[in-house]
């Protein structure tokens, strides 16, 4: 297996995240994008780890040996494609203001700020709405495989992640009783134990991004974590995976777009802002730019 991926992927010890989408300015040149890249890829980060990773244009102007297209979902939900994402994790806010400032120094003469949104750990790692998030997750090996590139592939060792901005509806979701809140999610609220096949119903959470395609488990490793305050708020949902088709799949199960037309509970209480691909090239990949 790969060991050169960018370790912040699955480095979970952070409270604080920043997460940056930009677009590439027009007009601007390669060389000038590969320079911004690396003043910033190489700059001395001290307790903030980071994530960078590149959406399909920026991929093939720099020459990442990868090929993959814009999200888009048949215009069901947002997309948003850009070029250049950035995540930052830290334990205090004032490490990542300080260390984006300097990023944004390098970045913005070539590259325009389309999205800047923070975001924290919720108590052990909860959802705002209550439910733990993460769980399922694959764990160790499991984990590398369901998120990397493998060997003998273009790109191996990388990782194609789905970034999407999701709006809670609090007040809406808060109605219902907490048996009805486990029945969307499909296991518990307080213990996060999931439900076994003969309780889940076929409209869980769960139930519709826990499954197969093909034979193959359609397993990813997600990085989620809330944002907002008490008037908006809801989830920055990241996910990373050795398959770009993945996402897709799964997306398509949530809205009902499958054969078998359910539709998963969760999306009636959360709404998408926003949706972008992106490739998190290893770090021999970034040192190379």
């Amino acid at each position: 297996m790969v060991t050169a991926f960018q370790p912040a992927i699955f480095d979970r010890n952070s409270r604080q995240h920043l997460f940056l989408e930009f677009i590439r300015r027009p007009g601007t040149t390669d060389e000038a994008a590969r320079l911004a890249l690396k003043a910033v890829v190489g700059a001395e980060s001290g307790s903030v780890k980071t994530v960078f990773a590149f959406g399909p244009a920026l991929c093939q102007q720099l020459g990442v040996p990868v090929g993959f297209v814009d999200f888009s979902l048949d215009g069901v939900v947002p997309a948003t494609q850009a070029d250049l994402f950035v995540w930052l994790q830290a334990d205090h806010r004032s490490d990542l203001f300080d260390i984006a400032m300097a990023f944004r120094e390098h970045l913005d003469p070539v590259f325009t700020l389309q999205l800047e949104q923070d975001g924290f750990v919720y108590h052990d790692m909860r959802d705002l709405t209550g439910f733990v998030d993460g769980i399922g997750n694959p764990e160790g090996e499991a984990a590398l495989r369901a998120a990397l590139l493998p060997e003998g592939q273009a790109g191996a060792g990388g990782s194609f992640v789905f970034a999407q901005l999701w709006r809670h509806d609090l007040a809406s979701f808060n109605k219902l009783s907490v048996a009805e809140q486990e029945n969307v999610f499909g296991r518990t609220k307080v213990d996060a134990v999931e439900f076994d096949d003969e309780r889940m119903p076929q409209d869980a959470h769960v139930g519709r991004t826990d499954t197969d395609h093909d034979g193959v488990p359609q397993k990813i490793w997600r990085r989620s974590v809330p944002w907002g305050g008490s008037s908006q708020h809801g989830l920055y949902f990241l996910a990373f995976s050795c398959e770009v088709e993945r996402f897709d799949y799964l997306l398509r199960r949530m809205y009902g777009m499958t054969e078998d037309g359910i539709r998963d509970q969760l999306t009636y209480y959360s709404a998408p802002q926003t949706g972008s691909y992106w490739y998190a090239p290893t770090l021999e990949m970034l040192a190379s730019l």
